[in-house]
């Protein structure tokens, strides 16, 4: 697919490897599952897996059939772990390119969200749960439809309860 490296090929097959054993359709299958769009072709897939063998980051198991089961190595584990250049490289290019779509379609929301990609841009580990916390609080309000009026209310209530209580921590954790 255009603007999707291959570079950006080799972590997702090491992420994939991490939990799990795949054959090279199962990683197609798999990558093309959890973007949603991307399915990598075979021309692109199996010439990388063999240069991710030779530098021994992945190795193979012939089954039965013939087939391949494509598994990670303890340096594919290190190399995928130590992968902050391309994590930077990735989170550059999303930046950039929400940035240039919302100058040129009049998307100020969307150049809002940039800004706030950019306050998220060092990684918290201290946020990781609360991170999580917050896509499913998000969910759950996006997933409301049709709300009547004394429903907004109670939802807005909700959020600037939290709110509150947010800024109360950081005004604690500031003194």
């Amino acid at each position: 697919m255009e603007g999707i490296r291959g570079g950006h090929l080799r972590f997702y097959i090491l992420k994939l490897l991490l939990t799990e054993e795949f054959t090279g359709y199962g990683l197609m299958k798999r990558i093309k599952e959890e973007t949603g769009f991307w399915k990598p072709s075979t021309g692109s897939l199996y010439p990388l897996l063999d240069a991710m063998k030779e530098q021994q980051l992945i190795t193979e198991t012939v089954e039965p059939g013939g087939g391949k089961r494509w598994s990670i190595t303890p340096e594919g584990r290190s190399v995928y772990a130590e992968a902050n250049d391309v994590k930077q490289e990735l989170f550059e290019n999303m930046r950039n390119s929400m940035l240039v779509f919302a100058k040129v379609f009049g998307r100020g929301d969307l150049e809002e969200i940039v800004k706030r990609l950019d306050q998220w841009k060092t990684e918290r580990k201290d946020l990781g749960e609360v991170a999580s916390l917050f896509m499913e609080v998000h969910d759950a309000l996006w997933s409301l439809h049709d709300l009547t009026g004394k429903q907004k209310r109670r939802a807005i209530e909700i959020l600037s309860t939290a709110r509150d209580e947010l800024k109360a921590l950081q005004e604690e954790s500031n003194a």
